[in-house]
C-alpha cells in the first residue's frame, strides 16, 4: 500500500483509521461549507494550506505575499475545536497538533514542561494571522 499511498511510517490499520478522519474532514467541508477551525494534520501538503492562507490576505488587503508573516495567538478558553464557533475575519484557526516533551500551559499563557510520564500534548487551537513584515532570508 506504501507505494500508492501517501507517505506515513503507520501500519496498516492505523494508516487506514487516519485516511478515514482525513476524509470525513474534508467531506464535512465539503457539505457545510469552510469550516471555523481546520485541522492542520488532516492535509497531505499543510504548506500549500498555508500558503493559501497567505494569498487570501494579500489579494483581500492588495499587498505583496513576499511581505506577509504569521502571528500566532492561542485560544486558551477553547479546550477543544468544538468550543470554538467563530470563524476569524482575516487568517485561520489550526487544530490537530500535538507538543512533544511539553505542553502548552492556558493559566500563564506559555510553553511549560510536560507533566510526568507525558510524552505528547495536544496543543489548543491556533489563530494563524497573516500580517506585514516579513524578513527577507
Amino acid at each position: 500500500f506504501s507505494q500508492v499511498a501517501y507517505p506515513s511510517l503507520r501500519p496498516l490499520q492505523s494508516w487506514f483509521a487516519d485516511l478515514q478522519v482525513r476524509v470525513k474532514f474534508l467531506r464535512e467541508w465539503l457539505k457545510r461549507g469552510e469550516p471555523v477551525v481546520f485541522a492542520l494534520n488532516v492535509f497531505f501538503f499543510p504548506q500549500g494550506f498555508l500558503t493559501s492562507v497567505l494569498q487570501t490576505f494579500a489579494r483581500k488587503h492588495q499587498v505583496a505575499i513576499n511581505s506577509l508573516s504569521f502571528e500566532f495567538s492561542v485560544y486558551n478558553e477553547a479546550a477543544n475545536d468544538g468550543d470554538l464557533d467563530e470563524r476569524p475575519s482575516d487568517g485561520v484557526i489550526v487544530s490537530g497538533l500535538y507538543m512533544e516533551g511539553a505542553r502548552w500551559d492556558a493559566a500563564r499563557g506559555v510553553v511549560a514542561d510536560s507533566q510526568p510520564r507525558e510524552m505528547y500534548s495536544y496543543m489548543r487551537p491556533i489563530h494563524f494571522l497573516p500580517a506585514l513584515g516579513a524578513q527577507p532570508d
